[in-house]
């Protein structure tokens, strides 16, 4: 699989995946804009090429609305199994959630990178380091 880079265009407001490591230059799939510039190929998260932030977290690729919906067709059955759906429900999500793969996303941008070999450790996603990158505050 190919190294990509996906997050929401800002110009067409569509989330799109693009190329990482074919063309320093990265741009948007739909639109053509460009998102930013690729300028350590051997390190790629040493600095994000989107916005220039260093800090990263690691996250597993799992759609969290499937995680809930899952457990609520448990939870909704739990009347009709005896509470034997939860445990069957739960070992359900688990093990989906287990095959998914992790991600690397940026603090600053949400750029999630997919495909990255990297020999850096990552930590999650801190509260506390998301507050300082909140775009929204």
């Amino acid at each position: 699989m190919k190294p990509t880079i996906a997050k929401h265009c800002k110009e067409c407001k569509q989330y799109h995946a693009a190329p990482l490591m074919e063309d320093p230059i990265i741009l948007c799939p739909n639109c053509h804009t460009q998102w930013g510039e690729v300028v350590n190929r051997q390190d790629v998260f040493d600095f994000c090429p989107i916005c220039d932030c260093r800090q990263f977290y690691v996250t597993k690729d799992f759609n969290q609305f499937l995680g809930c919906f899952i457990m609520f067709i448990g939870i909704v059955l739990v009347p009709f199994t005896f509470g034997l759906s939860l445990p069957v429900f739960a070992l359900v999500d688990w093990f989906i959630y287990r095959r998914v793969p992790m991600v690397v996303c940026c603090y600053r941008c949400d750029g999630e990178f997919r495909n990255v070999a990297t020999d850096r450790k990552f930590k999650p996603y801190m509260h506390h380091i998301g507050l300082k990158h909140d775009k929204y505050r």
